[in-house]
């Protein structure tokens, strides 16, 4: 499934959040980083359709409105204070989207997820994890092919995290993957592009293109970068506003 935007940009208040972002990704990992403001959530606002923009956005050969019934997308702030069942958090959605065969694609997405024997205990009864767990099932019976996930490392624990982490190696085979993250410190098997932006796009490409100290020194005060054997170590400071 591949995702493509071509000059896409977004304005709010005449101000501009995003100008002529473009690029494109096939069954990949992409890593989407930037400072605080960079338009990382609003990229991902333009994809669904929930934000008039300017440019052109397409998953496969769909390029209107339809696109969003193939995105599963799972957003930075969760529902805490649902009292719904594991079952009803995925499976009402994709039935009101009027996913074919709802039931089936709720089911396996659980058992994807590891959580199907967990389907009838209430989704308030979840942990940090397993909420971020249930939410990208609910994504991918919703629609999945393109998967859109905002910081969904961040408020997990990190027994959490490692859960998570293997779960998004697993599903990155098949799928176009975007996710957001405020730090860029990663497996080294994670992510297989990085997009960096801020605002415009600075970069994008693989890993080792992108991370380098040279290039995120364009929109960070203060990075420091180390390559290990298990993956990279980056920290960074933003200024005190997006460039």
């Amino acid at each position: 499934m591949s995702l493509r935007l071509e000059r896409v940009s977004v304005h709010r208040g005449g101000r501009p959040v995003l100008l002529d972002v473009s690029f494109a990704a096939s069954k990949e990992f992409v890593l989407v980083a930037g400072p605080n403001g960079a338009g990382k959530t609003t990229l991902f606002m333009a994809i669904l359709n929930l934000v008039p923009y300017e440019g052109k956005i397409c998953i496969d050969e769909e390029c209107g409105g339809g696109r969003v019934y193939k995105v599963g997308y799972l957003p930075q702030i969760l529902p805490k204070g649902s009292y719904g069942t594991v079952w009803e958090y995925v499976y009402l959605p994709a039935r009101f989207r009027g996913v074919r065969d709802a039931a089936a694609r709720a089911e396996e997405a659980l058992k994807l997820v590891d959580l199907y024997d967990a389907r009838d205990r209430p989704v308030a009864a979840l942990s940090g994890g397993q909420l971020q767990r249930a939410s990208i099932a609910r994504a991918l019976a919703a629609g999945g092919d393109v998967l859109l996930l905002d910081e969904p490392l961040s408020n997990v624990d990190p027994q959490g995290r490692v859960e998570l982490l293997r779960l998004l190696r697993e599903l990155k085979r098949d799928r176009t993957i975007l996710m957001t993250s405020h730090e860029l410190s990663l497996p080294s098997d994670l992510a297989d592009k990085i997009l960096l932006i801020n605002r415009r796009v600075v970069a994008y490409g693989a890993v080792d293109e992108v991370l380098r100290e040279d290039v995120l020194a364009k929109i960070y005060r203060y990075v420091r970068l180390a390559k290990t054997p298990y993956g990279y170590v980056c920290v960074t400071e933003d200024y005190a506003h997006p460039h």
